[in-house]
């Protein structure tokens, strides 16, 4: 009878712990199969904290402040610590950041598919996360992109080549 039970108990926990552990990268998807699963994100302000983390750098560098999303213009960071300043991600400098977060907004993909693998899961209470990795030339100097929500983007995490890590929370 123990035998049997700690057969079972493992068939159990292999069942419904391990895809609790699953990554986001198990999970190759395909735009057609995301864009129901998705919300059409619309405008926002909300408070953010972002953390960057460079090889070289034993402290991570934390800031914080209030964040914009405008869907037909682009983001924008207003930093209040350590220092104020803004940031918008509308110039050459961050359009491809910008890009995708716009893309993933109004749930237009076809652009993003030239340049980007997909990778979804569906988590609890309508949590997802989307992961993108670069084809080709975008490989040159980014490795990843993570976004993950529910009703709107509340986490992205982007790896760089070099090693440079950047996530930034989003809280309402």
């Amino acid at each position: 009878m123990p035998i049997k039970f700690i057969s079972l108990f493992f068939i159990y926990a292999f069942i419904f712990f391990v895809p609790a552990f699953a990554n986001v990268w198990n999970n190759k998807s395909s735009t057609e199969s995301i864009i129901p699963k998705l919300p059409e994100l619309n405008d926002i302000t909300c408070k953010f904290k972002q953390e960057k983390i460079i090889p070289d750098i034993d402290k991570a560098l934390i800031s914080s402040g209030d964040f914009k999303f405008i869907k037909n213009e682009g983001v924008y960071f207003y930093i209040n610590y350590p220092v104020q300043s803004t940031v918008d991600y509308t110039n050459k400098n961050y359009k491809q950041i910008n890009d995708v977060i716009k893309a993933i907004a109004s749930k237009k993909y076809k652009k993003l598919e030239k340049e980007f693998d997909f990778y979804f899961e569906n988590m609890n209470n309508n949590n997802w996360k989307l992961g993108l990795k670069p084809k080709e030339k975008t490989a040159e100097f980014l490795s990843s992109i993570i976004i993950e929500g529910s009703d709107y983007i509340q986490k992205i995490k982007i790896e760089m080549i070099n090693g440079n890590i950047t996530t930034i929370w989003f809280t309402k």
